[in-house]
C-alpha cells in the first residue's frame, strides 16, 4: 500500500498555511486601506462630491486629494460655460413628400459650448469639454466647485502642518522685572510697601 511521504505532506501543509497567511494579510491591508480613505473623505467631503459629479465622465476622480492627472493641492478648477444647451430644430426635406417640403423632421443640436480647465498641483493642465444638456452642466458647476473646496482645505491644512508653532514666551530676568515694578511705583500706581513685598518674592527673600 502506497504511504505518503511525512516530510512532503508537512511541506505541503506549510505552503497551503503560508499563502492562506498572505491571503488574509492581502484582505487586511485592503479593508484597512478603504477604512484610512473612508476616514480621510469624512474629513474632505468635497472629494466625494468632486468624483459623484465625475463619474461616468471624463473628469478626473481623486483618491486622498491626488488625481491621475496631478494632485488637487495647488491646483485650481475653472468652468466656462458659453452659452451651451440643446435646442429644437427643423431639417426641411427636398420636397416632393407629403408635407409639400416644409420642415417635417424635428430634432435636438448642441448650441454653445462649455469646458472645464483645470490645473493641476503640479503644473499640469487640462481642458475638458462638457456635454451641453442640463444634467452634465449643473455636474460640471459641482465638479469645479469640490475641486476648489478641496484644494483649499488642503492648502489651508499644508498651511497649519508646515507652519512654525507658535512663538513661547522667553520668561524675563529678574532684573526686567523690577524695573517694570520700579516703574509702576515711579507712575503712582504701586505704593512702596508693594514694591518690596513683589521685590522679596522675586528674590526670593
Amino acid at each position: 500500500m502506497f504511504k505518503r511521504d511525512p516530510e512532503k505532506s508537512a511541506q505541503k501543509a506549510a505552503s497551503r498555511e503560508e499563502k492562506q497567511q498572505v491571503r488574509t494579510g492581502a484582505a487586511e491591508k485592503r479593508q484597512a486601506d478603504k477604512d484610512e480613505l473612508k476616514d480621510w473623505r469624512k474629513l474632505h467631503p468635497a472629494e466625494k462630491t468632486m468624483n459623484t459629479a465625475a463619474m461616468m465622465r471624463l473628469w478626473p476622480s481623486s483618491k486622498f486629494g491626488v488625481t491621475g492627472q496631478g494632485p488637487v493641492l495647488g491646483g485650481q478648477a475653472e468652468f466656462v460655460n458659453a452659452g451651451a444647451h440643446k435646442a429644437w430644430t427643423a431639417t426641411r426635406l427636398a420636397g416632393g413628400v407629403a408635407t409639400g417640403g416644409v420642415s417635417a423632421l424635428a430634432g435636438r443640436k448642441n448650441k454653445g459650448a462649455a469646458v472645464i480647465n483645470v490645473t493641476f498641483g503640479n503644473g499640469a493642465a487640462q481642458t475638458y469639454n462638457v456635454k451641453p444638456d442640463s444634467t452634465t452642466l449643473r455636474a460640471a458647476n459641482q465638479y469645479v466647485n469640490a475641486f476648489n473646496v478641496l484644494a483649499s482645505q488642503l492648502a489651508d491644512e499644508t498651511s497649519s502642518a508646515s507652519s512654525p508653532e507658535a512663538v513661547q514666551p522667553q520668561p524675563q530676568s529678574v532684573a526686567d522685572e523690577l524695573g517694570k515694578l520700579k516703574a509702576l511705583v515711579d507712575q503712582g500706581v504701586l505704593t512702596q510697601d508693594e514694591f518690596d513685598q513683589q521685590k522679596a518674592r522675586l528674590l526670593g527673600t
